[in-house]
């Protein structure tokens, strides 16, 4: 995953990426007061240190597992009836 994070300077002009480190870092932004992301080698290492503290990583997925129901309920509910 580090390489990942390895960048050679282009960019990448087309369709949004679905990667996985992409999607984590939605999911991470979707925790209401958190200032954690995904986006360089040192998130990632941070993210691994959190994943070593059991109690840490359960409070965090559970967050994470929240704010994306609560998304899912609001996409939805904006939907409104069939």
């Amino acid at each position: 995953m580090r390489g990942y994070f390895v960048t050679d300077g282009s960019t990448f002009k087309g369709r949004t990426l679905t990667t996985l480190p992409v999607v984590l870092n939605r999911d991470l932004s979707r925790i209401i007061n958190s200032n954690l992301q995904l986006k360089s080698s040192h998130d990632l290492e941070h993210l691994r240190s959190i994943a070593q503290q059991r109690d840490e990583w359960t409070k965090l997925t559970a967050r994470i597992r929240e704010a994306a129901e609560a998304s899912q309920s609001e996409h939805s509910d904006a939907k409104g009836p069939k």
